[in-house]
């Protein structure tokens, strides 16, 4: 597989799943928060709409963060590092805006207290098991009757920044 494969399946993965959980360093500790992702593949970034607060306010005008993503279902899992930067970019917001962004934030996206989180994804980790869960519990009970680990898949590091 070549890395625009590898690069592709990372967004793939990304792409079907609507909640991650964005990380950012508060007070000297890391946070993680579920959060609704807006993934732009042609842009090659990921969004987040939500309300100037504390969350905007850790990020500050650009900071480091992880954006983690999982499918128990098709054993497959994501972790983004990037950074992100925050905005009240209203002509992106409006672009953005949804059914879900109205239903958590009802003052619509030209309101005052409503922002942006982009992440500029740098490289990612993709953990890929593919298989079905029946077929990943047949794996758990042979590992353990041949006190041998499963195999966990693939895992891959890919990076998603040109240059």
């Amino acid at each position: 597989m070549t890395e625009r494969d590898d690069v592709g399946q990372v967004w793939d993965a990304i792409d079907q799943q609507r909640i991650a959980m964005l990380t950012v360093e508060e007070d000297g500790r890391l946070v993680s928060r579920p959060m609704a992702s807006l993934a732009q593949r042609e842009e090659g970034k990921i969004y987040f709409v939500t309300r100037t607060d504390a969350k905007v306010g850790e990020i500050g005008g650009s900071a480091p963060v992880n954006v983690a993503f999982s499918d128990e279902h098709k054993n497959t899992y994501v972790s983004v590092s990037g950074i992100a930067r925050t905005s009240q970019d209203r002509k992106k917001l409006r672009e953005l805006w949804s059914m879900f962004s109205e239903a958590w934030l009802p003052q619509g996206p030209d309101a005052e207290d409503v922002a942006l989180i982009t992440v500029e994804p740098g490289e990612a980790k993709l953990w890929d098991s593919t298989s079905s869960n029946l077929v990943y519990a047949a794996k758990v009970l042979k590992a353990v009757a041949t006190q041998r680990p499963p195999s966990g898949g693939t895992i891959k590091q890919v990076e998603l920044q040109e240059g």
